[in-house]
């Protein structure tokens, strides 16, 4: 670790706060083992970056001033060029310079690429991640249990999953200790659909995560973040953000020009990182946990 080029981001970030992408979420493949039934994306095009391909989106990147980067897909562990695989793009983001590599995961492969923090999606216990993503959770979390790296878990909040959240949380404790939850809240990417939770669900599923982390279960989100969540009230679509597929480079989010998709974001980790930015203690512990 580079301690003075992280405090130096720190410096940029939230004291000279200077607007660039300092995250940088990059979609390697769209090619998937699962159909999940809240994703569009996986399998899509059934098209890969090649190496070459991420390298200059790296390189490109860096210079703007992106220092952390995310490896999501489709499933990036079925990433390949040639010889080259998983690990070797994980390399290849340190040799450019990025100080924090993340690995978004469905878990359903071993998990052993050396990512600085590896996020592995889990939607429930075993029926529930059944139902919504067709894999049973109990493997993930065996290959999640197996995997010596740092990791959490993420726990998508929608309208089938949004009851079991305390006994999952329970369950993440017993198979899983010392992994904590990030929870995010489904956004509706693609329209309202049956996955979309009402007001009155969010709030409640809001007040369930508040209880448990209060009580002590492994909950990643802060309690800044978690009402952050229900209000809404935080800077979004922001210029920290920066994703990039083979179709083109977004700033935020590929949904960056749909106001009410912007409004309805569920994704936690964006309001955390902006309440960090505000010196909320909270989200600076979550935001440290992972990077």
């Amino acid at each position: 670790m580079n301690m003075m080029e992280f405090l130096r981001l720190g410096v940029d970030f939230a004291i000279l706060r200077r607007e660039r992408p300092y995250v940088l979420g990059l979609s390697i493949t769209d090619i998937c083992n699962l159909s999940c039934r809240h994703c569009r994306v996986a399998n899509d095009r059934r098209e890969m970056m090649s190496y070459d391909e991420v390298r200059d989106h790296l390189e490109s990147n860096w210079r703007r001033g992106a220092r952390v980067v995310y490896y999501e897909g489709g499933e990036p562990y079925l990433w390949r060029d040639r010889r080259r695989r998983l690990p070797e793009l994980i390399a290849l983001a340190r040799q450019v310079g990025y100080l924090s590599v993340h690995v978004y995961t469905n878990g359903t492969r071993p998990i052993n690429a050396p990512a600085d923090f590896t996020w592995v999606s889990i939607d429930g216990p075993d029926d529930i991640n059944l139902a919504l993503r067709g894999v049973s959770a109990d493997s993930v979390i065996a290959n999640a249990a197996a995997f010596g790296g740092r990791c959490g878990i993420v726990f998508t909040v929608n309208t089938i999953n949004c009851g079991v959240i305390e006994p999952f949380l329970q369950l993440v404790r017993t198979r899983l200790p010392a992994r904590r939850v990030m929870f995010f809240f489904h956004t509706p990417y693609y329209g309202v659909d049956e996955l979309c939770l009402s007001a009155e669900q969010k709030f409640g599923a809001i007040d369930t995560i508040a209880a448990c982390k209060q009580a002590g279960l492994p909950v990643m989100n802060s309690q800044a973040g978690l009402q952050a969540m229900r209000t809404g009230d935080y800077p979004h679509p922001t210029k920290l953000y920066k994703v990039v597929d083979r179709s083109g480079d977004y700033q935020c989010c590929r949904s960056i020009s749909q106001p009410e998709v912007c409004r309805q974001c569920g994704y936690s980790s964006c309001a955390e990182i902006m309440l960090a930015r505000n010196f909320r203690p909270g989200a600076i512990r979550s935001i440290l946990h992972t990077w």
